[in-house]
Formats: structure tokens, sequence, C-alpha cells
């Protein structure tokens, strides 16, 4: 390499890439595959091993334990836990960056390099997110382009899911960023403080930091030159449908729960009783979906998330 390039390279800021591993060897490792190709060089992975029972962690360590740490955790953190031990790693040991990425993602070679310039350079800007398409046989249909919150009713939605048209996006603020991949700077963490692990995983956690982000006073950015895939529910899914669909049934209690507990901490109080009669509305729709479908289990936890977030308690 030429001694002048050399030297830009290690002047580019230090990321720490944390990526969860639970009970799932292939995806982890399509992940770990392509971050191994990127033309970025100063950012070390953090896998960190959510207490896998098939012995996962240890197989992905003994392949990839000169590319990566591994960290083990005695019992399932969920994904904010498993990432706040990962992000605390991070702090720990003076990462500039840190960043969640999905073990369920690959990577374009140049993505880290067009995310860290998109922000690095501008302090109004606390993080940033790539622009994300589903994976597989559907690598040209977005998944996720930046998110708009609508703060009367607490809902998040994602930008240009579905569409193919990547020709007219640019970068832009957003108003939040997805967990799949989310870059942060650490002087930012170290403001707003790590994950809420009562959010566990499903929803929300990544949507309350973000929130916590712009209240210190920060902006967001989603960078469309940056591109990652993202094999969308592979880690909530199963292989075979059961009775109850594809589909975890804990994962509508956790829905269900962390949109309301999101409500009850950032909306606004003049709007939270608008929020919530929209919720209970979604959930009539829900269970009568769940009803024709005979999913009694996903029924009665999406009912029982409803109600644990609205009467109960959480904090940090």
């Amino acid at each position: 390499m030429d001694k002048h390039l050399e030297r830009i390279t290690s002047l580019k800021p230090s990321v720490a890439i944390i990526i969860i591993n639970w009970n799932n060897y292939a995806d982890s490792k399509l992940c770990l595959n392509s971050l191994k190709k990127c033309v970025y060089k100063n950012f070390k992975v953090v896998v960190v091993d959510n207490n896998s029972e098939d012995g996962s962690g240890q197989k992905l360590k003994e392949e990839f334990g000169d590319f990566a740490i591994f960290l083990f955790n005695r019992k399932n953190l969920g994904f904010s836990g498993g990432n706040n031990v990962g992000i605390k790693f991070a702090l720990e040991n003076g990462f500039e960056y840190v960043m969640e990425l999905n073990n369920d993602t690959e990577v374009e070679q140049d993505f880290l390099d067009k995310l860290i310039d998109s922000i690095n350079d501008s302090q109004e800007f606390g993080a940033a997110q790539p622009l994300i398409y589903y994976n597989g046989i559907k690598r040209n249909i977005i998944w996720n382009a930046g998110g708009t919150l609508i703060n009367s009713l607490g809902i998040s939605l994602t930008r240009k899911e579905g569409k193919t048209n990547k020709g007219n996006l640019k970068g832009e603020e957003t108003d939040w960023i997805t967990g799949c991949a989310f870059l942060i700077k650490s002087d930012v963490l170290k403001k707003t403080g790590l994950l809420k692990e009562f959010f566990f995983f499903g929803s929300f956690e990544d949507v309350d930091l973000s929130v916590r982000i712009k209240e210190q006073g920060y902006k967001l950015w989603f960078e469309p030159s940056s591109v990652i895939y993202h094999s969308v529910g592979n880690s909530s899914k199963s292989k075979e449908k059961g009775k109850e669909g594809y589909l975890n049934p804990q994962v509508h209690y956790l829905v269900q729960r962390n949109q309301i507990i999101f409500i009850k901490q950032h909306t606004n109080l003049f709007f939270i009783p608008l929020a919530l009669a929209f919720q209970f509305v979604k959930i009539i729709g829900f269970s009568a979906y769940f009803l024709i479908r005979r999913r009694p289990l996903k029924l009665e936890l999406a009912w029982k998330g409803f109600l644990d977030g609205l009467f109960k308690q959480y904090h940090d």
C-alpha cells in the first residue's frame, strides 16, 4: 500500500461492530464473512453470544477467533441486553464509534467507509444508518431507508419499504434508526446511556435510543450510498411452520408491550389517550386475524403484552 494511503487509513476513526449470536451459526457466519471483505480497516467485530444452546458461539469462535472478539453471556439477555454487553466493551476500550449490526445481514465492502464519512465531520449528527435491502432473491427491494415517527400516535414507520428505485434516494435526516444497522458516536452514547434492557427483543429499543439521542440535541442521518442486506425475520421465525405459524408468539407479546411502553415514556401527555386508543383498535384487528387463523397463543400473548405495557412500570 502507498505510504500516504496507509497514513490516511490510520486516521480513520475506530469502530466496534457488535453482532449478537443466538443459536444461529449459518447467518452469523455469512455476516462475518461479508465483514471480512470490508475495505475499511480500523474496525473490530465484537460477537456477543447470548448463551446459545447449539454450540454455535464456540463454533464461530473456532472459525473467526482471529478476526473477531467473542464475549459469552451466561444467559440470554435479548437484543438490548446482549448489545449492551458489546457496547460496554467498546466504550471501555476506547472505540470512537459503536455499531449495532444484526447477525442476519450481509454488507457491501464499502458500506462502513461511506457510513462513517457521512457524519464524521458533522458534530450535529450523532448516529447514522445505511440503506437496507432485503437479502436473498429480493436483493433489489428496499427494506428500510430511514424511519418516520408520528409523535401524536407514538408509532414508528419505515421509509421506502417495498420500493425498488434507489436512484432518487439522497442522504437526509431521519426520525429514527433501526437497530438492524445503527452506527453511533461513542461520545453520544456516553450522554444518552445504553439500550433499555426491559425492551429485551422485538421492537422499540432502537426507536427509544433514537429519541434519546435527539433529546441530547443531535440529529440522525440516513446514508443511501452505504448498503447492506437483511434476511428479515431469521432471528424470530422458525424454519418449519407450526400450529402458531412461523413467527414466535413471544414476539407478539414484546411488540405489543414495547409499543405501549414507548407511548407512555415518549408521547406528549396530551396525545397519550389518542395513541392508546389507536393501539386498542389495532389489537382488535390482530385479535380477529388470530381467531380466524386459529392462533390462540398469539392472541393470548398479544393481549398480555398490551395489558402489561399499560399497567406495569418499566425502568432501567
